[in-house]
């Protein structure tokens, strides 16, 4: 089955949508191949920390303990408001198909994916709107036949039915490195 690439998102009040700063904490770090610090997020996106004034100011990025020390702090994934799942992820489970009477009531409530856990919403008949939060209101896409939706985790989110509907859910995280 090729499906389409997910559809673009609107405010559920008709204002255009906006990307919100996604902000993840950091992981880890690791130096990429030219000795440059990566921080390691936790949605599984890495981004560059340079320290290079007067350009970029992080002189916490130059020591063991500056980084030590930003542990847990965030940043801001720009690949996460572009709604992109991290290299190397690959699927690890999937849910069985649902419609308007087996949908489980959890998936109709906010609710959120673990951290690091990616999953695909995939609508294979019907249709059905893909809600998720975004400040203190709600950015919807409507999700058809064919269509997918991305769900970034740690991300409130929920679905609501608009007419008979089948889909199911397939979830990803980071692969394990051979």
């Amino acid at each position: 089955m090729t499906l389409s690439p997910p559809q673009p998102y609107c405010r559920v009040d008709g204002r255009a949508g906006t990307l919100a700063d996604m902000q993840r904490p950091m992981r880890g770090f690791h130096q990429d191949g030219e000795g440059h610090w990566v921080a390691e997020l936790e949605c599984g996106h890495t981004q560059h920390v340079r320290h290079e004034p007067p350009f970029t100011l992080r002189p916490w990025a130059a020591t063991p303990e500056g980084r030590a020390g930003r542990l847990g702090q965030s940043l801001e994934c720009a690949a996460c408001d572009r709604r992109e799942m991290p290299a190397g992820y690959a699927p690890y489970k999937r849910t069985a198909m649902f419609t308007q009477t087996s949908v489980p009531k959890g998936l109709l409530h906010e609710h959120q994916t673990k951290a690091g856990v990616w999953a695909l919403l995939h609508v294979t008949s019907g249709g059905l709107e893909f809600l998720e939060q975004e400040g203190n209101g709600e950015v919807g896409q409507r999700v058809g036949a064919g269509q997918r939706a991305m769900i970034r985790p740690g991300v409130a989110h929920r679905v609501a039915l608009q007419e008979d509907v089948e889909f199911c859910v397939e979830f990803w995280r980071a692969s394990a490195a051979p």
